[in-house]
């Protein structure tokens, strides 16, 4: 596949590629892999596009919001967000951590281009920031939904409801765009460490995932490389930390103030 784009758009600052045109069947899913807590997105996004053999078919850039970035894959260059393609399933796929500008008008992309695709599903993959997770053998994963269609869908995948607390980072934009233009966002938010690779918590994810888009994915080898995973993606994971801090997702450990 060449580089040279067949189509190209510009989205608020941002710069959309599309190598060839995709039509994912139904119902389709649209797995956002992007840095987060432990980057579960990220490790689980990655180990779906390989073990799912998905082909690559387009991407996001921003000359002015991201940070001069070219992912060099089989000698070609890429964008620092890639898009995944294979039957049902889209994955978008972040190389690189998200600049706080771009969060706003990416969050803005993803929710428009899900509705111009006729993506039935946005499933956002999270890392719940878990303080005492030294201590938990097996990471729980727990939902949100956007709708009662995404509700419905994690009603069937034997996991609990998040009933309280806090979201943030896009992720949390994504959700109240969601709501607001009424797309179906289910979330999965896994428990993680706040500050390194955790491929535990991406496996734990990519159980329920499986469930969730009929599709089998095996997470033996994840579990088995967890250790070449936290370093590849050291680096990756310190540029992270710092825009986590900047967006204060400590707050996901507290409460919130008001209980009804």
């Amino acid at each position: 596949m060449a580089y040279r784009p067949a189509y190209e758009e510009e989205y608020d600052g941002l710069v959309y590629i599309e190598y060839r045109e995709v039509k994912p069947s139904k119902p389709s899913f649209m797995v956002l892999g992007l840095p987060d807590a432990g980057l579960v997105g990220v490790i689980a996004s990655t180990h779906l596009v390989k073990s799912l053999g998905m082909e690559e078919y387009g991407g996001i850039d921003s000359p002015r919001l991201f940070m001069p970035l070219a992912v060099i894959n089989k000698g070609l260059p890429r964008p620092p967000l890639r898009l995944f393609h294979k039957d049902n399933v889209i994955v978008l796929l972040a190389e690189a951590a998200i600049p706080p500008a771009a969060i706003h008008p990416l969050s803005s992309f993803i929710i428009e281009y899900a509705r111009r695709m006729s993506i039935d599903y946005i499933v956002s993959i999270v890392g719940l920031a878990a303080p005492n997770r030294l201590e938990i053998e097996k990471p729980n994963v727990y939902w949100l939904a956007s709708s009662e269609e995404a509700k419905a869908l994690a009603e069937k995948l034997g996991i609990k409801m998040m009933s309280d607390g806090y979201l943030v980072g896009p992720y949390a934009l994504i959700l109240k765009e969601a709501v607001r233009k009424r797309v179906n966002n289910l979330i999965l938010l896994a428990e993680a460490f706040m500050d390194f690779p955790d491929p535990e918590a991406a496996a734990a994810v990519l159980q329920v995932l499986s469930k969730a888009i009929g599709k089998e994915v095996d997470v033996k080898k994840l579990l088995e490389e967890a250790e070449v995973i936290r370093v590849r993606m050291k680096e990756l994971m310190r540029q992270t930390r710092q825009t986590l801090t900047e967006m204060r997702k400590t707050y996901e450990y507290q409460p919130p103030l008001l209980y009804t």
